[in-house]
């Protein structure tokens, strides 16, 4: 048994403008405006994926089979922000009701503070029945900033270095360079801000 999880509302949201971007680039043109914004993009999940982390509010399903899969959510915001919010707790009961039942928030105690951010049961709270399923347990959430002027000045950096590495090296290999790997300067930053985890629960 395991957990799995997919972003339902992906952020549209750019953490640097193209302005931004275009300033630390020093290009004054607008010939490549929409390739600069796909490369903010790109570098956004770069970062992401690699620290562990989701910047701007998005909305997660997480699924699992039993409770133990969820104490761990799989995607957290950027450690001590709190930028993180569960929206609820369904699962399908054990009676084979076939529609989903909301776990009352009162039952349990989320703890938004926590990298990865847990979920833990309440003192003399019991956990429901749930039916011998795949994915009976749904949790949806947001995480994220709602802003870009609240990330971290250094992952908007990163998010800087990494067009610029990608602007000015457009192939995966140029003699007598490596473009094809995070940039040292990049990657000691983002190294700070990385979420580790001992990987995923099973029951």
């Amino acid at each position: 048994m395991a957990r799995s999880a997919f972003i339902e509302t992906p952020s549209q949201l750019l953490v640097v403008t193209l302005a931004e971007a275009k300033k630390h680039l020093r290009v004054s043109h607008t010939d490549d405006d929409d390739y600069i914004t796909s490369l903010i993009h790109s570098s956004k999940l770069d970062v992401e994926k690699y620290c562990n982390i989701i910047l701007m509010r998005t909305t997660v399903i997480q699924n699992a089979d039993c409770w133990t899969d969820i104490g761990e959510l799989y995607f957290s915001p950027v450690e001590n922000s709190g930028a993180i919010s569960l929206t609820h707790i369904k699962y399908y009961d054990d009676a084979n009701v076939p529609t989903q039942q909301t776990w009352a928030s009162s039952n349990y105690n989320f703890d938004n503070t926590s990298c990865p951010s847990r979920i833990g049961l309440m003192p003399n709270a019991d956990l429901p029945g749930h039916a011998n399923m795949l994915n009976a347990i749904e949790v949806k959430y947001s995480v994220g900033f709602s802003a870009a002027d609240l990330v971290p000045k250094l992952l908007k950096q990163c998010i800087l270095i990494l067009c610029g590495q990608w602007y000015e090296n457009r192939q995966e290999a140029v003699i007598g360079r490596s473009v094809g790997t995070i940039p040292m300067t990049a990657r000691y930053i983002m190294d700070k801000y990385k979420i580790r985890t001992m990987g995923l629960p099973t029951c």
